[in-house]
């Protein structure tokens, strides 16, 4: 199983939390709640992929999709775990197609990376999201 160090601590899960609750009162307040759906550690299963699956930590999707055609999605890591995990969303993101973006949260030094298509530009520090036109270090409010 595709997984971070750490996975189920409950900072981990707090912050998935986080993120899951933010995301959806924004769907809400700007009636998209009927164009997305957004759950915490989906299995995303893909012939493409290292095992055949990954559970990322948050999945965002249209809701007429599959959960196995995600729009987005959100891993959040550790300083220990964010080079792995940056090279497994990179890798799902070419695997996948549905996929527009990735992103991995680092909760110790709280930065973010993020990967779009159809370039496959990398940035560090940026948390907007263009699937969803909202800035996810809004779910980091504390």
């Amino acid at each position: 199983m595709s997984q971070i160090s750490g996975y189920n601590t409950p900072l981990h899960q707090e912050v998935i939390s986080d993120f899951v609750y933010h995301i959806r009162r924004y769907l809400q307040s700007r009636g998209l709640h009927y164009e997305f759906k957004v759950a915490p550690e989906v299995v995303l299963k893909n012939e493409n992929l290292k095992e055949g699956y990954i559970i990322p930590d948050v999945v965002v999707k249209k809701r007429e999709s599959s959960w196995n055609q995600p729009e987005m999605i959100i891993e959040v890591t550790r300083n220990r775990s964010w080079n792995s995990d940056i090279k497994k969303v990179r890798k799902a993101l070419k695997e996948v197609r549905s996929l527009k973006e990735v992103f991995v949260f680092n909760i110790e030094e709280i930065e973010c990376w993020r990967i779009i298509k159809p370039d496959f530009d990398e940035e560090d520090g940026n948390s907007f999201s263009t699937v969803l036109k909202f800035d996810l270090k809004n779910c980091l409010r504390g």
